[in-house]
């Protein structure tokens, strides 16, 4: 361990910072410790290096960030993103400008940004969250009780839970540990569907497919693969990792299902079935079809298929799990 003198802290290396034993002196509360007198090494982004990558390849460069704990890296490509994209198409950028540039104490470039931003498009239950990010970002990490609380909830919310664990990469500087749903536990893939959940699968789908009215406020039954489970749940209230069961089916990951399990004959079968859904196959071949990626077709026109295959009760009961299978294994990629 390498301990320095408190005026050669800001020449030496990053790999020689050792600040134990500064950080823990009292004169530190009245001087400041020696971070604060250190040049800013943080990644900036500009808006043409911004412009020459994906949207994916920024979600990484922003995820980087937070590794690196680049508070100046994170505001470039969120606020990059939020004008490019506008509150309509995300609302969590603008959460994440509204705490990133109030905790870099950038308040006026912060509300000059949002004079040129379409903001009825906003709904209230973002605009709050995003006043309240810029309400702790204003005072972090020295936040109150409630403070506290609030963010702990909305860390726990899979609506937010992603984002807010990609901000607080520093929540060590929190008054006291707070505990959240984290991006790892989201990023979560299952490969165990007992029959009991492939059941509950099926019957979500029959559900879903019953609800007349579509909107913000619809209950839907919904895949949570976090907890590899099915759950009820409003469409507004949706979080990463919550997948609405549709019931549309990857036709070709049924098709290796249904290979593995009845041959071949069978596995010709749904082919055929399938392409005549589609005139627009007439003149492909079946064995070409059947390499073919992301060709949806829907769980109860596969039932269908499935019932003149063969009829018995027991065999219908394996063809409804097999199709409930399909979806989960395409959610759980």
């Amino acid at each position: 361990m390498i301990n320095r003198e408190f005026d050669d802290l800001y020449y030496v290396e990053d790999s020689d910072y050792d600040d134990t034993v500064i950080s823990d002196d009292p004169f530190a509360e009245v001087f400041g410790t020696p971070d604060i007198f250190r040049p800013d090494t943080s990644r900036r982004y500009n808006k043409t290096e911004l412009e020459g990558m994906s949207v994916k390849e920024r979600y990484e460069e922003r995820l980087k960030c937070a590794k690196e704990k680049n508070t100046l890296g994170q505001r470039d490509i969120f606020t990059f993103d939020f004008q490019k994209f506008g509150v309509a198409a995300s609302g969590n950028d603008l959460i994440a400008i509204s705490f990133l540039y109030a905790k870099t104490h950038a308040e006026e470039e912060f509300f000059g940004l949002l004079r040129n931003a379409f903001l009825f498009e906003l709904d209230d239950e973002a605009r709050n969250v995003s006043e309240f990010m810029f309400k702790i970002g204003l005072k972090y990490p020295n936040l109150d009780d409630d403070e506290l609380n609030h963010l702990e909830l909305l860390y726990n919310n899979t609506k937010y839970c992603a984002l807010i664990d990609e901000l607080l990469f520093d929540k060590e500087k929190l008054p006291r540990t707070i505990k959240g749903i984290t991006r790892e536990e989201l990023n979560r893939r299952n490969d165990n569907f007992p029959d009991s959940l492939l059941a509950q699968v099926y019957q979500a789908f029959e559900e879903n497919s019953e609800i007349d009215e579509d909107n913000e406020e619809t209950i839907w039954r919904v895949y949570d693969r976090r907890n590899n489970t099915i759950i009820s749940k409003a469409y507004n209230k949706l979080g990463t990792g919550e997948i609405v069961a549709s019931g549309t089916i990857d036709a070709n990951i049924f098709f290796d299902l249904i290979e593995e399990k009845y041959g071949k004959d069978c596995l010709n079968f749904f082919v055929n079935k399938v392409m005549k859904l589609n005139p627009y196959l007439k003149d492909v071949a079946p064995e070409k079809f059947r390499t073919w990626k992301s060709q949806w077709v829907e769980y109860w026109q596969l039932a269908d298929f499935a019932k003149e295959w063969g009829g018995t009760n027991e065999l219908s009961l394996e063809m409804r799990n097999l199709i409930a299978l399909s979806f989960l294994l395409r959610v759980n990629k």
